[in-house]
């Protein structure tokens, strides 16, 4: 009985041990709360904003003040941030867990949501904003979708608009590939 005893607490003990020293980079990364938090410092010179979280989006309402706001230089709208968008991957090919999140922005007073995609890139456990990606909008093309991050390289499915597809229904499916380099994006040409 002894036996079983000691055997079942080492085997607990073991299970313990290999749990706590499997990788904890993903486990640890807060990629939603890290793209609050860069919103939150993008938005803090605005005089009008107001932030409403859903169960899926968090959402930066940045209205302009009429009377002094200049309009043509600065960014009015609504930033969505999709909560469930995060891809988790190295972007950066450093053996680290990145981020890739998607965002949309709808400028104020106008009728089309365009698609953005913020590279996050992890540095001291956190993760750090280190650059964006068009991901397309409403007749704005290629409307891309992250699939995945892998050695390095960021890959979307994008569909673009053949001559005559209407604005809602790109037809032209295909993969783009975007590498983190340098201290850049850049777009890797595709077959």
């Amino acid at each position: 009985m002894k036996l079983f005893y000691s055997l079942g607490v080492l085997v607990l003990i073991l299970l313990s041990v290999s749990c706590n020293s499997t990788d904890q980079s993903s486990s640890t990364l807060k990629p939603i709360d890290d793209m609050v938090s860069i919103f939150k410092e993008k938005t803090a010179k605005y005089d009008s904003v107001s932030v409403e979280e859903t169960d899926s989006t968090y959402t930066f309402y940045v209205i302009p003040d009429t009377t002094v706001s200049d309009t043509e230089r600065e960014l009015f709208g609504a930033f969505t941030i999709n909560k469930e968008s995060p891809k988790i991957g190295d972007v950066n090919d450093d053996g680290l867990d990145d981020a890739v999140i998607q965002y949309t922005y709808t400028p104020h007073l106008e009728n089309n949501t365009l698609i953005y995609y913020k590279l996050l890139v992890q540095s001291n456990g956190k993760l750090e904003e280190t650059g964006e990606i068009f991901g397309g909008g409403r007749c704005e093309g290629p409307v891309l979708s992250v699939k995945e991050i892998k050695r390095g390289n960021i890959y979307f499915e994008g569909a673009d608009y053949a001559s005559g597809d209407p604005c809602c229904c790109p037809s032209i499916i295909k993969e783009h590939i975007y590498k983190f380099e340098d201290n850049k994006v850049h777009k890797l040409d595709t077959k």
